[in-house]
């Protein structure tokens, strides 16, 4: 009999987690009335995190343990975690346990009554400057109803995993597209904890590679700046050389070689070029990406661990 909610966990380099996080299910499992499935899935790690998850004694929930051949990122890891799930409902959760376990039992809640898609929103936590104006941007030019705190779990019934299986993207954020889909969805809030061990492998490039994977992949608001760009440049252009021709015309002024301002055009003429075809260039990758149909991750080991 498959389990009443599968918890996805994805975990890279997170050994010095397993302890505290396995504590903790193992008391909240005693205060439930559904059963719960662990889903962990090792992207990458390089440390001991499969083999302390193995050897640490889960009580009353089937652990499942997946080890991808190499790391995919945190997104691609939830992903593997959602194909592999045995219950309908499937909740996505950190190894840094940034919100408390028990909250998973409101999750439920919620799902059971209807909803299709719950998450928590945090509250107490003020990120960087740059994820303040990254929510900012992507709330304006990629999905409105996104919450403005951010997202610290998720939940999901069958019909948002049965879409998320049969449209695996690559290159892509996970929440984005669960958000997209549109379904009914429940919220409530959550005070933010902070890490209790080890380190958070979310570097800078991480977060500047999702944020160009959102825009991409969600709006079309870099290809349209592009276009809007060009006009407004061309309709400079045409007046600059409308005040050219006039000053010729009547000699108001008389006119010298502009070395400096020739160099200036072309410099900022060409960085805009190479600007728009970068942000031109990161649709085809993606175009070929897609077109390619390589795995969005591949499974190298699945441990099957009975809870005691």
């Amino acid at each position: 009999m498959p389990p009443d909610l599968s918890v996805v966990i994805p975990a890279h380099n997170e050994e010095l987690s397993v302890e505290a996080l396995g504590s903790a299910f193992n008391d909240f499992v005693e205060t439930i009335d559904f059963s719960i499935q662990l889903v962990f899935v090792d992207d990458g790690s390089i440390d001991g995190t499969i083999q302390a998850l193995q050897n640490y004694p889960f009580r009353a929930a089937d652990v499942k343990i997946i080890k991808l051949s190499r790391n995919y990122g945190a997104h691609a890891a939830i992903r593997a975690g959602v194909a592999n799930a045995d219950a309908d409902y499937v909740m996505v959760y950190s190894m840094d346990m940034p919100e408390p376990i028990e909250d998973i039992a409101l999750f439920v809640k919620e799902l059971k009554a209807g909803n299709e898609i719950v998450y928590s929103k945090r509250m107490g936590y003020r990120g960087s400057l740059g994820s303040r104006i990254f929510a900012k941007l992507a709330r304006r030019y990629i999905m409105p109803e996104f919450p403005h705190e951010g997202l610290i779990g998720v939940a999901f019934g069958p019909k948002a995993k049965e879409l998320l299986n049969e449209h695996m993207e690559d290159n892509t954020s996970f929440f984005f597209q669960l958000f997209h889909f549109g379904f009914q969805r429940s919220s409530f809030e959550v005070k933010f904890q902070e890490r209790k061990a080890g380190s958070s492998s979310w570097t800078f490039s991480k977060k500047l590679k999702l944020m160009i994977d959102s825009f991409v992949m969600f709006s079309f608001v870099p290809i349209r700046a592009i276009t809007t760009l060009g006009f407004i440049l061309a309709a400079i252009g045409f007046l600059y050389a409308l005040v050219i021709i006039i000053i010729w015309l009547f000699s108001a002024h008389s006119l010298s070689p502009g070395f400096p301002t020739i160099i200036s055009v072309l410099l900022i003429g060409f960085g805009l070029t190479n600007v728009s075809l970068g942000i031109i260039s990161e649709y085809l990758v993606r175009t070929l990406e897609a077109a390619r149909r390589r795995p969005v991750f591949i499974v190298d080991e699945v441990f099957q661990v009975r809870g005691n």
